[in-house]
């Protein structure tokens, strides 16, 4: 063969080559122009061709399996989809979003095109929220007062900071427990007996030299303590629990803390006043060694506020804790009175690694588990156990770990270790939590968003929606509002009855419903971050089974009820 038949021979073949490969980016091009029709930003699509949002759990309006961009299923308009969650996306553009069919696991595949055009559900959106400039406030020193620490205060933080540090020169073994197969507890690795002896000594050094309750009352009443936050996870959870207390008729005194960085608008801080409510910042604590500057997560801030606030008598509430009764009525209650202290359970059993009880003691080898969304205490009367919990927040890198594993690893334990680990008595409420949310479609188990806490009586008394915050993502009309507390474990679909008998009202989720739906460009006017918050419909629900867990406390009413059903005073 000549040279220049094989020079037309390998052109053949190289256009060839060329052909295939173009060809196949055409083909998938086409397939992904498919799972993502609703692309456009600015409406996040029309819907020419409806399709099926798969959803990530067995509840008709989970959130999307597919979080970053819309993704059809089955490409085509007419086929069939699949027995699994979701509903069909028919349209959705700036005004309008239309769907149909939704439906949960189990259920029989549906044509989308069909039943778009047979039995569509319509919702209109939203205006958006106009972006409003952050204006200086009219009197340039109100924001400074609101957020001014008293000299005092900030003394006895630095003097309880010179205490605190330094590091303690102990390491936990490897092996992180955010992660259960990880867990250094659960390989069967210990902590080395020197450094167990040198944290035990420092924390009777520390115990030796920290500063005693003030005499010169700095702290005084009772109030509310909130960790608040701007970013848009937590913007709107704070302006719902301030919301919350001022409906059922309480005048407590509320001061929520905000991380340096995050502070409200003045506007935002102005109406926060007429609320009662004062605004305080974790930026006049920093680089004093208690934990502000070191701090690695959000939980770190929390006992900061409790212990600097200006209460002597505090609740101590998180920024998703919505309160259905009275809150005054916790200082009254029995076992606060006799001990100056209460809190709740969790879920779960105790999971302190066995270091712990070396290095804090054998009592705190405990059957059960607390959840901290909410807890009372007297300063005066619990100074020591407080500081202590200072101390161990302040060196959460090793306390937190020790104190529990990957099912609420942070702060819960570490104010009830500082009781034990002094044999001080606490208070704790006799009856465990709710696991509440909606139906799956799959079993007969809650999935749940929100833990319920009771009073001592046994009725509902806090709402605490820890998973899937309030947000200003709710739809235009109340009718396309999807509902996120319709189940409990104790009370099953009986569950928004006693919600509303407990809130003393005829509908409590729509009251929530219209507090979000009526500020929400003032709580927050920031556009979406995801394409499922523009929607019509909503807000998506999140949640998990309870039961699918690791260490769960079957001793608790939820679990009995489950069997028995029965369980608190309703």
């Amino acid at each position: 063969m000549s040279i220049r038949a094989q020079g037309m021979k390998c052109d053949s073949l190289r256009w060839l080559v060329v052909f295939c490969l173009l060809s196949l980016a055409t083909r998938a091009l086409s397939r992904m122009s498919a799972s993502v029709a609703f692309s456009v930003p600015s409406s996040f699509g029309t819907a020419k061709g409806a399709g099926f949002v798969v959803g990530s759990s067995c509840n008709p309006f989970a959130l999307p399996k597919v979080k970053r961009y819309i993704s059809l299923t089955p490409t085509r308009r007419n086929g069939l989809t699949g027995m699994g969650p979701g509903y069909c996306l028919c349209d959705d553009d700036d005004g309008k979003t239309i769907i149909a069919s939704p439906k949960g696991c189990g259920s029989e595949p549906v044509i989308c095109g069909k039943l778009c055009a047979e039995q569509p559900l319509k919702a209109e959106k939203n205006r958006p929220c106009q972006k409003q400039a952050r204006v200086e406030c009219d009197e340039p020193n109100k924001r400074k007062k609101a957020l001014s620490t008293p000299k005092q205060v900030f003394q006895l933080a630095q003097r309880l900071a010179s205490e605190i540090n330094p590091h303690l020169g102990a390491k936990l073994p490897s092996g992180s427990r955010r992660d259960l197969y990880k867990d250094f507890v659960m390989h069967g690795r210990r902590l080395p007996k020197s450094d167990a002896e040198r944290v035990k000594l420092r924390i009777l050094k520390f115990l030796r030299d920290a500063p005693e309750y003030p005499a010169d009352q700095i702290f005084e009443g009772r109030g509310i303590v909130i960790v608040g936050g701007t970013s848009p996870k937590f913007a709107t959870s704070f302006w719902v629990a301030a919301h919350a207390v001022r409906r059922t008729g309480s005048n407590l005194p509320i001061e929520v803390w905000f991380p340096g960085g995050e502070l409200p608008s003045c506007m935002q801080i102005a109406e926060l006043e007429n609320l009662r409510v004062h605004v305080r910042s974790f930026t006049d604590f920093e680089n004093i060694g208690i934990g502000v500057s070191e701090n690695t997560n959000r939980f770190m801030f929390k006992i900061i506020a409790l212990m600097f606030s200006a209460f002597d008598e505090v609740l101590l509430l998180d920024a998703d804790n919505i309160v259905l009764r009275n809150p005054d009525d916790v200082f009254h209650w029995e076992p606060y009175l006799s001990t100056g202290s209460l809190m709740w359970k969790d879920f779960w059993k105790g999971s302190s690694a066995p270091d712990c009880q070396e290095v804090l003691g054998n009592s705190t080898a405990l059957l059960h588990t607390h959840e901290s969304g909410q807890v009372v205490v007297k300063k005066s009367s619990t100074w020591t156990a407080l500081s202590l919990a200072l101390f161990m927040n302040a060196h959460s890198y090793f306390f937190y770990p020790l104190t529990v594993n990957y099912m609420g690893l942070g702060d819960k334990e570490i104010i009830a270790m500082a009781f034990l680990h002094l044999g001080q008595p606490y208070g704790i409420i006799k009856y465990g939590p709710d696991h509440v949310g909606v139906q799956d479609h799959d079993r007969a188990a809650v999935l749940g968003n929100t833990m319920v806490q009771h009073s001592p009586s046994g009725k509902p008394f806090f709402l605490h929606a820890n998973l899937g915050k309030p947000s200003i993502w709710v739809p235009s009309s109340a009718t396309a509002y999807v509902r996120r507390w319709q189940s409990s474990m104790i009370h099953g679909n009986r569950f928004p009855r006693i919600l509303n008998e407990a809130a003393e009202v005829d509908d409590f989720e729509l009251w929530y419903y219209h507090l979000i739906h009526d500020n929400r460009c003032f709580f927050d006017n920031r556009p979406a971050q995801h394409w499922y918050h523009k929607l019509g419909f909503g807000p998506l629900v999140e949640g998990f089974h309870v039961n699918d867990h690791f260490n769960v406390n079957t001793k608790l009413e939820a679990f009995s009820s489950a069997r028995t059903g029965s369980c608190c005073e309703t």
